[in-house]
């Protein structure tokens, strides 16, 4: 993993907090899973460890692959879990500091929808499943 800092982060309705060891970086999946379950694509960031969290965290096993984990009370999507790894993924966008973040790759971009597009496309772009545990495993190509 890449340089990882305490972050911080909450729901929409702050019932739900926490803090990880996050990176800079985060990546978008276009997968149809993710993009049903946050109503458009998921940008999340994968995270060593979570300090701590604290709400009412309700857990759905979305596949045989991954839960997620989303607010009780407003319903934010809070985290994602491949069953293969520690590592968790939380939604960028939940995190209080939004300054300093780097979009650094797109993933089932095979699945992407043509009627929208990512404006930088300086970042790493992969297709498949395969592709996207990798990622979420830490054992991507480089």
């Amino acid at each position: 993993m890449t340089d990882q800092k305490v972050k911080s982060g909450k729901c929409a309705c702050g019932a739900v907090t926490f803090k990880v060891k996050a990176p800079d970086t985060y990546g978008a999946c276009h997968c149809e899973m993710c993009r049903r379950w946050c109503g458009g694509l998921w940008m999340g960031v994968v995270c060593d460890e979570i300090v701590e969290i604290d709400g009412p965290v309700e857990e759905w096993k979305s596949s045989n692959i991954a839960s997620r984990g989303f607010c009780s009370s407003c319903g934010s999507s809070v985290w994602h879990k491949p069953k293969q790894s520690q590592n968790f993924t939380f939604g960028q966008g939940l995190f209080d500091d939004q300054k300093g973040w780097t979009l650094s790759r797109e993933i089932c971009t095979d699945d992407q929808p043509d009627h929208y597009a990512l404006a930088d496309k300086g970042q790493k772009a992969f297709t498949g499943w395969g592709t996207l545990m990798a990622v979420l495993t830490g054992r991507l190509p480089k």
